[in-house]
C-alpha cells in the first residue's frame, strides 16, 4: 500500500471474495472498486479457499490477500480465520487506517482485538439481521439443546454483542439492522444507514424493440408473460414454495436463474428440478444455472418473485425494480424497506404457497396493474439504492474515521 497519508488506506475485510458470487462478496468488491477509483489506498482481505487462488492477486488496483486455512465457504471459516486475521490486522498495522468488515460474523471479533493494539478505526457492516444482537444464534443454541433464553443462552449472545459494539461505525443494509443497532445501545452518530446498492446506469428498463432483442437471445417467446426468480437454489430463498405455487399458475413461463449450493445443507436445486418433472411443469419453468448478466436476463422479464424467507435487504428485488420489473415478494425484512403492496410490486407472507400463488396470478393476469407497477418501478429505488450516491457517502464515513486516527 501506498505511504502518502494523504490517501486514505482501507483494508475491505470479508470473509469470502471472488470468484464466490454471493450478496456479501459482490457488495465487498463493488465497494472496494468504487474506493479505488475515487482515490483510496485498497486491499481486500479475505480467507483462503483452494490452493488453485493466488495468496495475492491484482484486481484492476485493488490488492487482494487470502490468508488462513483453505475450505469451501461455509459458516465455520469466518470464525477459523480469526487467528490469522488478528495477526495480520497486527502485522500489517503502519499500512493501512481503517478496517472496513463486510459481514463481520467471527472475523469481526479478530478486528476489534486487533484494533485495541493498533488503535485502527474499524467500520462494520452484517448483511443479515440478528448479528448484534445474537438473535442468529438462536437455532445453532437450539441445536445444541440450549434454551436461548436461558442464562447461558443470553450469555452466548452477551458476549460476542459486547465485543462487535465496539466498532467504531456500523453501516446497515437495512432499515432494520439500523433499528437492531440502535436497539443494542450504539449511539445514533456511530450508527449509519449505507444500503447495498447498485449501478443504475447498468440496471435500466428495456424498450420494446430491445426486450423482443434479448428475449430471441434467450430464446424465450416474443408474447409470453415472463417471470423471473434469481437467486441461490436455496432453500431460504423460498425456491419450493415458488415450484409448489406455479402449479396453480397458467400462461406464463418461469426462468431460474441462479446456482445450486452444492454441498450446502439447504440446497435445493436438485429439489426443484424434480418437482418440475415430477408435476409435468417442464414447459413452463427452465432452470438455466449461474447467469453471469442478470441486467439482461431481467430486461427480458415482465414479473420479478422473490419468496424469501428471510431478507436482510433483497439486492435482486431492488435490480429488478430498477430494470422497470414489479417484484412478488415476501413480506419480510429489508424488503419491506422499498416494496410497497400495489405501488411497485405485490407482498404476500412468507412461507406461503398458496398466497405467493394468488399474488403471481393477480399480477399475471391483469396486464394493466402489471404496467402500472412497471412504471412507478424504477423511481422507487432511485434515489435511495443508486451505486454511486450510496459509495460516495461510504467514502465520507471513511475518510472521516481514518483522518480521526491519524
Amino acid at each position: 500500500m501506498t505511504s502518502d497519508r494523504s490517501i486514505p488506506r482501507v483494508v475491505v475485510l470479508t470473509p469470502y471474495f471472488r470468484p464466490i458470487v454471493g450478496g456479501v462478496e459482490s457488495n465487498a468488491e463493488r465497494l472496494a472498486r468504487y474506493l479505488q477509483q475515487h482515490g483510496f489506498a485498497v486491499r481486500v482481505l479475505t480467507k483462503r479457499v483452494t490452493k488453485e487462488l493466488p495468496d495475492v492477486e491484482d484486481m484492476d488496483g485493488v490488492q487482494i490477500e487470502r490468508i488462513g486455512p483453505y475450505g469451501d465457504r461455509a459458516a465455520a471459516g469466518k470464525w477459523l480465520l480469526l487467528p490469522q486475521v488478528a495477526e495480520w490486522l497486527g502485522r500489517e498495522r503502519s499500512t493501512y487506517d481503517v478496517v472496513c468488515c463486510i459481514d463481520y460474523r467471527g472475523i469481526g471479533v479478530a478486528a476489534i482485538g486487533a484494533g485495541l493494539l493498533t488503535r485502527r478505526p474499524a467500520v462494520f457492516q452484517a448483511q443479515t439481521t440478528g448479528v448484534l444482537s445474537g438473535d442468529n444464534m438462536t437455532s445453532m443454541l437450539e441445536r445444541w439443546k440450549i434454551d436461548p433464553n436461558s442464562s447461558i443462552g443470553r450469555l452466548a449472545k452477551a458476549v460476542p454483542r459486547s465485543i462487535y459494539r465496539r466498532a467504531d461505525a456500523f453501516a446497515c443494509i437495512s432499515r432494520e439492522i439500523e433499528r437492531e443497532a440502535l436497539a443494542c445501545g450504539i449511539a445514533r452518530e456511530r450508527v449509519h444507514y449505507l444500503p447495498n446498492a447498485i449501478d443504475m446506469t447498468r440496471f435500466r428498463p428495456a424498450d420494446d424493440e430491445e426486450q423482443l432483442r434479448l428475449r430471441h437471445q434467450f430464446g424465450v417467446p416474443a408474447e409470453a408473460t415472463v417471470c423471473l426468480f434469481v437467486g441461490r437454489l436455496s432453500r431460504e430463498k423460498g425456491l419450493m414454495d415458488l415450484m409448489e405455487a406455479w402449479r396453480s399458475v397458467p400462461d406464463a413461463l418461469l426462468l431460474v436463474g441462479g446456482p445450486d449450493m452444492d454441498g450446502h445443507p439447504w440446497n435445493v436445486g436438485p429439489a426443484a428440478r424434480e418437482f418440475v418433472d415430477r408435476h409435468g411443469l417442464a414447459t413452463s419453468v427452465r432452470f438455466l444455472g449461474s447467469v453471469g448478466d442478470v441486467a439482461s436476463l431481467l430486461r427480458v422479464a415482465d414479473v420479478a418473485i422473490q419468496p424469501s424467507h428471510f431478507e436482510a435487504l433483497g439486492l435482486s428485488a431492488i435490480e429488478a425494480l430498477a430494470s422497470g420489473v414489479p417484484v412478488v415478494a415476501s413480506a419480510v425484512g429489508g424488503l419491506l424497506d422499498f416494496i410497497v403492496d400495489g405501488g411497485n410490486g405485490l407482498l404476500c407472507p412468507p412461507r406461503d404457497p398458496s398466497a405467493l400463488a394468488r399474488a403471481i396470478r393477480t399480477i399475471v393476469e391483469d396486464e394493466g396493474l402489471r404496467r402500472r407497477l412497471a412504471a412507478c418501478a424504477r423511481a422507487s429505488v432511485l434515489a435511495e439504492y443508486d451505486e454511486a450516491v450510496v459509495s460516495e457517502r461510504f467514502g465520507v464515513l471513511l475518510r472521516q474515521l481514518a483522518g480521526a486516527r491519524a
